[in-house]
């Protein structure tokens, strides 16, 4: 493992369910000075494709012409880029940094991309949860259409499906809630840093000037991070990432700081919870907060 002249050496994988703070946690650790966070790395299988909503897939913050994923290609195998030894590689030695993590969350594509890597490097897991009815609470913001049935069902499915994978996972896992990490930042990524074998940096509690490179994400937080850059280079730093209509005044009222989000305490309606509760309740039992 870890042969010589190789520059990745570590990778972690974020494991869980959308709208639980992925891509937070992910720029968290990405301000580290030896963590480069690639985002939802997935998309690494269709860089420059136009999606259904007409956007590029590229880097969120630099768009064509990023340092890191500029020039590159998918891999006809699907694992990594076309080319290289391997996904990870290749992001490391562009970003000079060894350790990588990634949010894409997807279990298949987890537990292929770690086969890939099993022999090559430590991976490690990182399984972050939330209570469900914050996530489905989200999730009924930008989705209104779609019953709450279907949102509750798709959560406890993720979530007992990235429990599932926790348990046969062979190298180390750590487990934490967002709840903890918005309000108990500092330890949290102590705890996350150390089983990474890497020292905690302080600069990692405020990553909203760090330089970035990831693939896809939550626009929000990623919206929060590019205004904030920009208003400290005096509007000089490359334009904000658009943030969804649904999200705009939210996010356009948030500080750049981690914030502890319990807008559904407030939001979830009576007969939602309800629903919730019959569908997901007893898979929310760890997670409720």
């Amino acid at each position: 493992m870890n042969p010589d002249g190789r520059v990745n050496r570590t990778v972690a994988f974020i494991a869980g369910a959308g709208h639980s703070g992925t891509t937070l946690l992910g720029l968290l650790l990405g301000t580290h000075t030896s963590v480069f966070y690639a985002g939802e790395a997935w998309n690494s299988t269709r860089l420059g494709a136009v999606k259904d909503d007409g956007k590029t897939v590229r880097c969120t913050y630099c768009g064509a012409g990023c340092s890191v994923w500029a020039g590159l290609r998918p891999g006809s195998d699907g694992l990594g880029l076309a080319g290289s030894p391997d996904l990870y590689e290749t992001l490391s030695v562009r970003s000079g940094r060894p350790v990588v993590v990634e949010s894409t969350k997807a279990v298949r594509w987890i537990e292929m991309q770690a086969a890939a890597v099993r022999d090559v490097v430590p991976a490690h897991l990182l399984l972050l949860g939330r209570d469900g009815r914050a996530v489905v609470n989200s999730q009924l913001r930008k989705y209104p259409r779609i019953p709450v049935r279907e949102h509750a069902g798709k959560w406890a499915a993720q979530i007992r499906a990235s429990e599932e994978l926790a348990a046969r996972w062979p190298g180390p896992v750590s487990r934490l809630h967002y709840e903890d990490l918005a309000t108990r930042t500092e330890s949290t990524l102590r705890r996350l840093t150390a089983s990474l074998g890497l020292a905690f940096e302080p600069a990692m509690l405020d990553p909203w000037n760090s330089e970035q490179h990831p693939l896809g994400g939550n626009s929000g937080t990623h919206f929060l991070l590019s205004r904030s850059r920009r208003s400290r280079a005096n509007g000089t730093a490359p334009a904000d990432v658009p943030v969804d209509a649904a999200k705009r005044e939210h996010y356009s009222r948030h500080p750049p700081a981690v914030v502890l989000d319990l807008r559904w305490h407030q939001e979830m309606p009576e007969d939602a919870l309800a629903v919730f509760e019959e569908v997901a309740g007893e898979v929310n039992v760890p997670y409720a907060r």
